[in-house]
């Protein structure tokens, strides 16, 4: 009898434990991105659009759901296409995960539309924040580091400015390759 209880206690404080849970769980396979920022650039303290070292044209800190804050920055492409009133674009979108460093980014097209004519826009800039301007991108995110290995999928990056105010969003879903 006292044979029994001695497994018995054993399995109770393997159980207690832990030990005997079930396997744990592999990274996701997939990762949704869902994110939002909203910035007011004020001019006696804006020094740029990224910071010193950071190879991008345009910088900045986003919320993502369930990841928390990251860092993304887009370098712009070689193309500049007219359509219309707006332009054909490409570049690069990275995110970086402030968190534990996780990096993932990809190539971008989008349609750049700035705000009310060319001539507005190269002049109004030089003496106020610059004309309102609205971007839709696509990002095709390959190649990531950390939370993000081994995962790629489509993202819409899109952003708006007008005045001092620059928003945008990050919506899209990463799977396992």
């Amino acid at each position: 009898m006292s044979a029994i209880r001695g497994v018995l206690i054993i399995i109770a404080a393997v159980l207690a434990t832990g030990i005997g849970a079930a396997a744990p769980a592999g990274a996701s396979a997939s990762v949704t991105l869902n994110g939002s920022f909203s910035t007011v650039v004020t001019k006696p303290s804006f020094t740029g659009p990224c910071p010193p070292g950071v190879a991008a044209n345009e910088c900045g800190t986003i919320q993502l759901t369930g990841l928390g804050t990251a860092d993304w920055a887009y370098a712009f492409g070689p193309t500049l296409d007219p359509n219309g009133r707006c332009y054909n674009v490409d570049g690069t979108l990275t995110l970086t995960l402030q968190s534990d460093g996780s990096t993932i980014s990809g190539p971008l097209t989008g349609l750049y539309c700035p705000g009310p004519s060319a001539t507005g826009h190269e002049h109004g800039g030089v003496i106020s924040y610059g004309n309102p301007f609205v971007e839709d991108d696509i990002i095709e995110f390959t190649g990531g580091t950390g939370q993000f290995a081994g995962l790629s999928g489509t993202a819409g990056f899109h952003t708006f400015s007008a005045g001092a105010r620059f928003t945008g969003t990050l919506k899209g879903t990463l799977g396992s390759n």
